[in-house]
């Protein structure tokens, strides 16, 4: 996806209405209109562009280390496919990596091969953890099966989201909305794109390499 000139001042007015309390989608379509924006562009912007007060919020909210975690893990597994794939990821404006996928992977076999590798990487690191799954995704009760047969602490619920807010724990996801609601979180998705050695490019970029 080309990151255009046109994109980021879209992206720089989108910015200053949601910072001044606009309402994100006629903010969106707003400037969407402005600058005929495709459908891969308008919900990039929707996804990585967040108010100044909100990207605080988030910050106060990061943790850089948990003793025992609770993972979103079709969030987590999912967006760490994408990255290896080589997708359309961003590290957004509030620090997190988030895809544009939308999930397109989510029943592909490999999801247990991403979701066996982020719970190895979580016990290397002495952390206690539980994996959630939303149970109206085809063959989560399967995955879940497979993971806890390789001695993974995995569950299906109908509501993931849901259930790792209320859970009170330190949360593992990138979905905003989750991010907002919970108390604390921890990034691991930067910590393993960064421990692999992949490179996902910022959104915004730096105005000099476009």
């Amino acid at each position: 996806m080309l990151l255009s000139r046109q994109l980021l001042r879209a992206y720089e007015d989108y910015k200053y209405l949601i910072n001044r309390g606009y309402n994100r989608k006629p903010a969106l379509d707003l400037v969407s209109s402005r600058y005929n924006l495709t459908s891969k562009e308008r919900l990039l912007l929707y996804r990585c562009t967040h108010s100044d007060e909100e990207i605080k919020a988030v910050k106060e909210k990061r943790v850089q280390y948990a003793e025992e975690v609770i993972v979103d893990g079709y969030n987590v597994g999912l967006t760490l496919l994408s990255v290896i794939h080589n997708d359309e990821v961003f590290i957004c404006d509030d620090g997190f990596i988030r895809d544009l996928g939308l999930g397109k992977r989510k029943e592909k076999e490999e999801v247990f091969d991403s979701l066996l590798f982020v719970s190895e990487f979580l016990s290397s690191k002495g952390v206690k953890f539980q994996l959630v799954l939303d149970a109206q995704i085809s063959k989560s009760g399967e995955l879940a099966g497979k993971l806890r047969a390789r001695g993974v602490a995995a569950v299906t619920v109908k509501k993931a989201d849901i259930e790792v807010i209320a859970s009170g724990k330190v949360i593992v996801s990138n979905d905003f909305v989750v991010i907002m609601r919970a108390g604390k979180v921890y990034d691991l998705l930067n910590e393993l794109v960064s421990y692999s050695g992949i490179n996902v490019v910022p959104f915004p970029p730096n105005p000099k390499n476009l």
